[in-house]
């Protein structure tokens, strides 16, 4: 297993972190609405700080429950949707995503701190809402975090030359458990996805056969967070993306495969590519029937079962949440009048500002007439004949 921080030693990066204290954090993104990838990387940022004692304000354009209601129960107030009220320059600590930095107002006010540390998520190289190196980012960004290795390439070869650190979509310190001993063959499956490949549906289905399955997601038994006793209980985890550092640290035996296919069960000679690609499951290009993954589940269990428990606990704590927050803690690079001056200097910026309320406007004009359109659609459905 290769080094999976290559941009960003944490060894050189946490030498002096502060404790949050009564820090205030202002965690900004574009989407606070469905349990999903983004969504529950600022729904597990608002946890920890909040949890430090940190005072957590939230921002998205667009919201909408179950996400905006467990926002809310976090913080106790329910998230910012007029980028107007936000002045990023009144927090301790920004931790902004979805190219909102443009959407803000920088200019003096009574609230202002002396310097304020903005960290940029980056949690795809693959959608323009993630496109990355954006001029906000270069001027403002003191660190930024990449959910995986390519992401953070990516970043590089946009034309960021900040601090670039992969968090590997890490899991928070409550999903952490020594290995327990698993059955001969899993006898209960914990399916998480919302894609519903119509393979991996198939595989649900004749696994349900022989075994308990649990699917979470859009299309199957329920929607909801995954909690650790969730990953606790499985036997076995099929799922994608931020669920498999989930189960990685859990120490639970983890299927990767879903609409982009998968390399199945992890080992020590498929698990770096795997890692690369964010547990996707792009890694590979590998496509089978419901019949072959419902097999490799049942046939291949053991070497899935030998992964999770001969992992060294020194990668495994790689996959720790805590370590990557503690760099929203750092001193920022420079003060607030420093940063002021340089967004003076760059013109371009007035275009940025104006892509960023393009994109505000245009997204939440989509997700209206989505929800017109779900009307129109019970509407029409409960119509008597």
């Amino acid at each position: 297993m290769g080094d999976l921080l290559a941009y960003g030693s944490l060894d050189q990066v946490r030498k002096s972190v502060r404790p949050a204290g009564s820090r205030s954090l202002l965690i900004a993104t574009n989407h606070l609405q469905h349990i999903a990838g983004s969504e529950v990387v600022a729904l597990e940022l608002a946890q920890h700080f909040q949890a430090l004692g940190c005072n957590v304000t939230t921002f998205a354009n667009w919201v909408g429950r179950p996400m905006s209601a467990l926002i809310e129960s976090v913080t106790g107030a329910p998230p910012i949707t007029d980028p107007a009220r936000i002045r990023p320059f009144a927090y301790d600590i920004v931790y902004a995503q979805h190219q909102v930095l443009g959407l803000f107002d920088y200019g003096p006010s009574d609230r202002d701190r002396s310097d304020t540390r903005i960290i940029i998520g980056r949690l795809s190289r693959r959608v323009f809402l993630e496109s990355g190196a954006w001029l906000h980012d270069r001027l403002l960004a003191d660190h930024v975090l990449a959910n995986s290795a390519l992401t953070a390439e990516h970043l590089v070869a946009m034309g960021h030359d900040g601090p670039i650190t992969s968090f590997l979509n890490a899991a928070p310190a409550g999903f952490f458990r020594p290995f327990i001993a698993k059955p001969p063959s899993p006898r209960r499956a914990l399916v998480v996805t919302n894609h519903a490949d119509p393979a991996l549906m198939e595989a649900i289905g004749l696994l349900r056969q022989n075994m308990s399955v649990h699917h979470v997601g859009h299309g199957g038994d329920e929607v909801t967070l995954i909690t650790p006793q969730m990953i606790a209980d499985a036997d076995v985890v099929i799922s994608i993306g931020k669920t498999v550092p989930y189960a990685l640290v859990s120490r639970v035996p983890v299927y990767i495969y879903d609409h982009f296919g998968g390399p199945g069960y992890l080992d020590r000679i498929n698990v770096d590519m795997a890692a690369r690609f964010n547990f996707t499951g792009r890694c590979c290009g590998r496509r089978l029937s419901g019949a072959q993954i419902a097999a490799e589940i049942i046939g291949n269990y053991a070497k899935g079962v030998a992964f999770a428990r001969d992992m060294p606990q020194a990668w495994v704590d790689r996959y720790s949440l805590p370590r990557y927050l503690d760099l929203l803690l750092e001193p920022p690079l420079m003060s607030n009048a420093a940063k002021r001056q340089r967004m003076r200097e760059h013109r371009f910026l007035i275009q940025e500002r104006q892509m960023a309320a393009y994109m505000r406007w245009s997204y939440i004009k989509r997700q209206q007439l989505t929800q017109e359109i779900s009307v129109l659609k019970n509407d029409r459905s409960v119509r008597p004949s």
